[in-house]
């Protein structure tokens, strides 16, 4: 069927889409490319570009009409309301594209969500990423999603959540490495050392030699668990030889067992200076500070809960003034610091008799945790 243009002139303006490259010179043929070529046009059809465009040719009304499509917040709807700014196309072809609109719209979103979600868990801050991750889920079953989110609960102690994303995650891919090692871990820090072996038993991979290690060591059989940790070059298992050491009051080699190429190294061995008790808090104190540098330089997102720890040993030094300042690092304006950093901070509080602020704080603290629960 012969369409009269909208524009009945010649205009010799033309519009290029980013995407393409392509040059149009009528509202007619801008139609026909975001039709045809809609997810490269995702970024120019509903512009202030366009709109400024589409007033210069002449069509004023029309330029009104897609500046008000530019605030419709969901993508397939701005798309098709743009597609239906004049009658170009019949309801026939708009139903057509509208299913690729749905879908592809429904992809991009949950990808951003599990993409912010999973910076928020790199990022030490994995109750923050729950929410995000349960609303990924409900657009798509992914299973790396699963996978991560089931990092977030293990990070948080959530044990047996973790376990059951983990299940759904293997069922869907039984053959995935990852997964199963990341079940078995689920398993194994919930207790049930049964399932975890017939699970890793799965599996032939280096790293699983870990997990046995950390199956024996959880169920205090130390030889066997340094038998299999010491097969492995994980950095993982370096620290858990360190805590087996620890325990059994052997300072020397549980710092003999870390890698000072460990990207954790320094956090790892404040940690066991700072388990001797007070007299070794000075030497917690200047690892700690050498691992902040080490992540200042580095960006690996682990900043806040370091100042965390500075200030718990800054606390346990009684050094309140600067226990005080690092746990202000640890909570900068404008974020929510995670339950384990705002007991620090009421801690460090009550050390100033600050009562006030110390009550504050444990109200903070609870919320979160009754929050944490729900999820």
């Amino acid at each position: 069927m012969l369409q009269l243009l909208t524009s009945q002139k010649i205009n010799e303006i033309p519009f290029i889409f980013r995407g393409t490259g392509i040059r149009v010179y009528s509202i007619e043929e801008a139609l026909y490319h975001v039709y045809h070529y809609w997810r490269e046009s995702v970024d120019d059809f509903a512009s202030a570009q366009m709109i400024a465009w589409v007033a210069e040719i002449g069509l004023i009304d029309i330029s009104k009409k897609i500046k008000s499509i530019a605030e419709i917040e969901s993508f397939t709807k701005r798309m098709l309301a743009f597609l239906r700014i004049i009658e170009y196309f019949d309801e026939t072809e708009l139903s057509n594209i509208k299913s690729e609109l749905v879908t592809w719209e429904s992809r991009v979103e949950w990808e951003r969500l599990k993409d912010q979600a999973d910076r928020l868990v790199s990022g030490a801050e994995p109750a923050k990423a729950i929410p995000l991750y349960t609303k990924a889920l409900k657009l798509a079953q992914n299973s790396a999603m699963l996978n991560n989110m089931a990092i977030a609960y293990m990070r948080l102690g959530n044990y047996e959540k973790a376990a059951s994303l983990l299940a759904k995650a293997h069922a869907n891919e039984p053959e995935n490495n990852s997964i199963i090692l990341h079940y078995a871990e689920s398993l194994i820090l919930m207790g049930d050392y049964e399932t975890a072996a017939r699970t890793l038993a799965s599996i032939n991979s280096p790293k699983s030699a870990y997990l046995r290690g950390l199956m024996a060591y959880s169920q205090g059989d130390y030889p066997g668990a340094l038998k299999w940790l010491e097969s492995n070059p994980d950095f993982r298992a370096s620290h858990k030889i360190a805590d087996i050491y620890l325990e059994a009051n052997q300072l020397d080699k549980a710092l003999a067992a870390l890698h000072p190429e460990d990207p954790a190294y320094h956090e790892k061995a404040s940690e066991i200076y700072a388990a001797y008790g007070h007299a070794r808090i000075p030497e917690a104190i200047s690892h700690i500070k050498k691992a902040i540098e080490l992540d200042k330089s580095t960006g690996a997102m682990k900043l806040r809960h370091l100042w965390a720890k500075l200030a718990k040993y800054y606390r346990n030094d009684y050094d309140w003034n600067r226990a005080a300042k690092a746990i202000e690092n640890a909570m900068p304006p404008g974020t929510i610091a995670p339950p384990a950093t705002l007991l620090e901070y009421a801690r460090i509080k009550k050390g100033q008799g600050r009562t006030r602020e110390y009550q504050a704080a444990l109200g903070h603290v609870l919320d979160q945790l009754k929050e944490q629960y729900r999820f």
